[in-house]
């Protein structure tokens, strides 16, 4: 190919054959495409390698890498970056560039009279880097981007060709294989004469003067540019602290829970001999090494000295106790506090006289201070940044405790609005090895803390709940107990709740007041009464904590709603059971509650939806299948287990399937509880309708379901809006009047529910939320449940503390995994808190440490495929978005984002601006951007003619989707969580389809 024509006052891109007249065009061509930066929006381009530099130490100082704007490659430092420009892209020049330059090698006159001479070389890494098999021979800068172009345009072929030695390969790993050994074996075999570095360099021209000095172009991918700054210039690396290194390696052997004491220490004992041996080998092969060589005896006796330490490197890390001390000093562990309780008498074991005498002990506890827990949780960077930037709701909509009037109440957290608002939990945990010495089972008491100023993302995690004390459970049986084991934690909570605070260091030589205070106690209804004081047992007359309803207005009408207990009347309630006790089963109040000091008893203390809701649904559910199976004879309660069975669930809910257990004997005996596990039971109630046949829809124990569907869909909501609080409000109200007519002949056993009071049609489509149906209430229950009751306060508790889903106690039961997990293996059964205690913290640890990032940027992509836009089926919607043609991106099989996993042929709920209605799609793809991972699009069709469907209480979808695709992204839709189609277990027709939301939308 000839040279082109230059005209005089013309100037030669030296990358492509065109021509510009001025010369800041010319080199727009040259920035265009290696000199851009990415990490600005809109991207940048910078004009040489020297602004590129500046450009980055200035702007994107702050950054913890840095992406090539060609190749989109992460590297570390902003110097690595600049070098990798040089020696991957600069020098790497396309096909037609690299034929302009091989087909003359006479000077081509630019402007100023400077030269400019482009000289061809030995191009082995390219050769091998190219693709034979398109049309026009291309080239590719790393073995990466030839895979994915491979993948994207030739996937399929027969056989693979390399591009230096023409071998064919049957698959395409093999040829990348094959072509890794090329580069390998081209660079080892380049070198660069030291004589001809310094020559090259002198007579080189500054970039400034205009001028380029190009060396061969056969210098390989990867080596070192004979111009590049010297070495001694390279910013160093971070200096490898072993001893840190060895203390994380412990850490996560620890916090795994699957490994024994001893067996860790056999770890460490092995590993340490090892070690050893590896650095003795090291040391004797260098020594070899440097005595071939010119280097002084003395000087390398020296070097050998500095650098192989053949000492222990676990030294001081050997036990617990050394790893505890250096968990504490270097990152902060809280170390529980072994404290005293009380004595007890208990038979032990005398060795002497060979029989059990009694033995007085002590009774202690595990407390872990809350001051040094805040303070680490405020000198981490990223939490102590989502604190200080919790805002209010500003339309109206309840989203987090900010948004209820306790918060507008509370003196302390109106004069200090960032002050952390600490929720704390209590519950009961069962621990047992059933493969070590003393197979019994251990009952200990857990109490925890969270806080509440997260975002709930982040509070939802396991590992934002911290351990606050553990104890025996028979020890907090004991009058008084309780207060003695919060003593502590209110001593050190009356200090945070000042104005002054307490002050700490966050280690950048900055100070920080920490304020903090109590805002909710969550808990289930049985641990709640033993904190707060309660009367716990079903004796008590006034059974409810929150209001002073009787058992008998209870029975006579379940939607009823007693006097509000406020802190004033418990407080005389109080006084007057110790005065006289015989007054405690009248109001159900015990004994002055440990927390009265620190919180209103009982107004900040919340019901738990969670065991609520579980009771109620089992209660209903065990009702209604005694109607269907015993009484009215629809089905067989065998016919029932075979549809749980058979039920296509879909993977969304499949970790929750039912069990298909339930027998005839559960539906006549006492009580009412099914054999499920609390998910299981919340996915059996959206399951009900479409496992029955034979009932019409008015029935009114279906009508029931229904009804509990919706208070459940709105229950679990993390924000609500005005108009679904009001839902909640005095529901059967109206119903009251109808007598409970039981024209149907229902026993009078049968359970009430809550019920709405909207006369409106089912299936209407301008509904915002499933429709508010008339149910049916008895006119008495024989045995009425307490936790039904418990849902007649839950509108009131929202608009006082917010969003009731954000204090449900599943989240502190799951944290339980933890000891439970550790129990397995410990063999510390005199005191187990203390070492469950030990290695809580150490599990919490060390997924705190991790913690530096938004968990909604967690993305894990499963069955990844890299294609261009250009070459990709959705180049016009991608390009709306903001993608360039020439980006790659990666469809993939499905990905999941903050735990819910996306995949083709699930429905997702899209925001629909002003429209009342919910808008369903079915997701076609799942798209991830290679150079923001955290990015995840949905390429989805809209549903047509969606309705309520008033016999399974969910959306029928029928098989119409919108002619054209939409991109959205995952982190807006109106509802995170994936949802799978279903059918009635009896349906013949393929041709529509139910959706059954967990939750609606505000």
């Amino acid at each position: 190919m000839e040279m082109p024509q230059v005209k005089q006052g013309h100037h030669l891109c030296v990358l492509c054959i065109y021509t510009f007249f001025y010369v800041w065009i010319g080199a727009m061509e040259n920035r265009s495409q290696y000199l851009l930066c990415i990490h600005c929006n809109p991207y940048k381009y910078l004009s040489d390698l020297n602004d590129l530099d500046e450009h980055l130490r200035n702007i994107h100082a702050d950054l913890k890498s840095l992406n090539c704007g060609h190749c989109k490659k992460s590297i570390l430092y902003r110097r690595s970056l600049i070098r990798h420009i040089q020696n991957f892209h600069i020098f790497n020049r396309p096909q037609q560039s690299r034929e302009v330059a091989s087909s003359s090698n006479s000077e081509v006159s630019v402007a100023q009279g400077s030269n400019l001479q482009v000289k061809r070389g030995e191009e082995t890494n390219q050769s091998c880097l190219s693709c034979l098999h398109c049309a026009q021979c291309t080239n590719h800068s790393s073995v990466v981007d030839l895979k994915n172009h491979l993948s994207a345009f030739h996937d399929g072929l027969s056989s693979y060709k390399c591009g230096q030695c023409r071998k064919d390969f049957l698959h395409k790993t093999s040829l990348v294989r094959h072509i890794e050994s090329h580069i390998k074996q081209n660079k080892d075999g380049v070198s660069v004469d030291s004589s001809d570095e310094h020559s090259s360099a002198s007579d080189g021209v500054n970039n400034d003067g205009g001028t380029f000095d190009m060396e061969d172009a056969g210098v390989a991918a990867g080596n070192i540019n004979p111009d590049s700054e010297d070495i001694s210039t390279i910013p160093p690396q971070p200096a490898l602290n072993m001893q840190e290194e060895i203390a994380m390696f412990l850490l996560k052997l620890r916090a795994s829970g699957n490994l024994t004491n001893t067996s860790i220490q056999m770890i460490i004992d092995n590993v340490s001999i090892l070690l050893q041996n590896i650095m003795l080998k090291a040391k004797e092969d260098t020594k070899t090494f440097l005595n071939s060589t010119e280097v002084p005896p003395e000087n390398a006796q020296n070097f050998l000295s500095s650098i192989f330490h053949c000492n222990d490197m676990f030294n001081g890390l050997k036990s617990i106790e050394d790893q505890l001390d250096f968990y504490c000093e270097r990152f902060g562990l809280v170390v529980p506090e072994e404290l005293f309780l009380d004595t007890r008498v208990e038979n032990r074991f005398d060795r002497k006289w060979r029989m059990f005498l009694p033995k007085q002990v002590s009774e202690t506890f595990q407390y872990v201070s809350l001051i040094q827990t805040l303070t680490l949780i405020v000198r981490n960077d990223y939490f102590r940044k989502l604190i200080l930037s919790e805002e209010k709701s500003s339309d109206g909509v309840y989203r987090s405790y900010k948004d209820g009037t306790d918060f507008a109440n509370n003196r302390f957290l109106r004069k200090y609005p960032y002050a952390l608002r600490i929720v704390l939990y209590y519950d009961g945990l069962e621990i047992a090895n059933a493969l070590g010495s003393k197979d019994v089972i251990h009952a200990l008491g857990c109490f925890y803390i969270s806080i509440q100023n997260l975002p709930p993302e982040e509070s939802s995690l396991l590992s934002s709940i911290f351990l606050l004390a553990l104890c025996h459970a028979i020890d907090l049986k004991k009058p008084g107990a309780f207060k003695k084991v919060l003593t502590m934690f209110i001593s050190e909570l009356k200090r945070l709740q000042t104005d002054e605070g307490v002050e700490i260091d966050l280690r950048n030589g900055h100070k920080f007041i920490i304020r903090a205070c109590l805002v909710v106690l969550t808990t289930d209804t049985l641990a709640a009464h033993e904190v707060l004081g309660f009367f716990i047992s079903s004796g008590a007359d006034k059974f409810c904590r929150v209001c002073l309803i009787s058992k008998k207005d209870f029975m006579e009408d379940t939607t009823a709603i007693g006097i509000r207990r406020t802190q004033a009347t418990h407080e005389r309630h109080v006084q007057e059971v110790e005065q006289r006790p015989a007054a405690a089963r009248l109001y159900g109040v015990k004994e002055r509650s440990a927390l009265f000091e620190v919180m209103r008893v009982p107004e900040d203390s919340v019901f738990d939806v969670f065991h609520d809701c579980v009771g109620v649904i089992q209660m209903l559910i065990k009702l209604s299948l005694y109607e269907y199976v015993m009484v009215r004879k629809f089905f067989s309660i065998r016919k029932f287990n075979e549809n749980i069975n058979l039920f296509i669930i879909g993977k969304p809910d499949a970790k929750n399937r039912p069990s298909a257990n339930l027998i005839r004997m559960k539906l006549y005996s006492a009580g009412h509880t099914l054999k499920q596990y609390g998910s299981q039971t919340f996915c059996l109630l959206r399951m009900f309708p479409f496992l029955i046949s034979g009932v019409n829809e008015n029935n009114k124990h279906l009508q029931l379901i229904f009804l509990l569907q919706d208070i459940m869909k709105i229950g679990l909501l993390n924000r609500f809006g005005r108009e679904f609080h009001e839902l909640f409000i005095s529901p059967a109200r109206d119903n009251e009047n109808d007598d409970g007519d039981n024209e149907e002949g229902e026993d009078d056993d049968n359970s009430e529910e809550e019920d709405d009071d909207n006369d409106e049609e089912d299936g209407d489509p301008d509904e915002p939320a499933p429709n508010r149906r008339r149910g049916w209430t008895s006119k008495k229950l024989k045995k009425g449940i307490n936790k039904l009751h418990h849902l007649m306060h839950y509108a009131e508790q929202i608009r006082e503390k917010g969003p009731i889903i954000r204090h449900w106690c599943a989240r502190c039961e799951g944290r339980h995994r933890i000891l439970r997990k550790h129990s397995a293996v410990q063999c510390n059964f005199k005191n187990p808190p203390k070492t469950m205690a030990r290695m809580f913290q150490l599990s919490t640890l060390s997924a705190f440490l991790a913690r530096n990032s938004p968990h909604a940027d967690k993305v894990n992509l499963s069955g990844a495929v890299s294609v261009s836009v250009r070459h990709s089926s959705y180049t016009a919607l991608l390009s709306d978005v903001g993608f360039q043609e020439d980006d790659f991106i990666n469809i993939v099989e499905s990905a999941q984002v903050c735990g819910e996993e996306y995949q083709s042929g699930l429905f997702v709920m899209l925001k629909q601006e002003g429209s009342v209605q919910p808008v369903f799609a079915v997701i076609v793809d799942v798209i991830a951007n290679t150079s923001e991972p955290t990015q995840v699009f949905l390429v989805v069709d809209k549903c047509r003619n969606i309705t309520l469907s008033a016999n399974y209480n969910a959306y029928r979808i029928p098989n119409q989707f919108e002619e054209t695709h939409v991109l959205v992204n995952v982190k807006s839709l109106a509802n995170h969580r994936p949802i799978a189609p279903w059918c009635p277990i009896d349906s013949k027709d393929n041709m529509e389809f139910y959706l059954s939301p967990r939750t609606v939308t505000v």
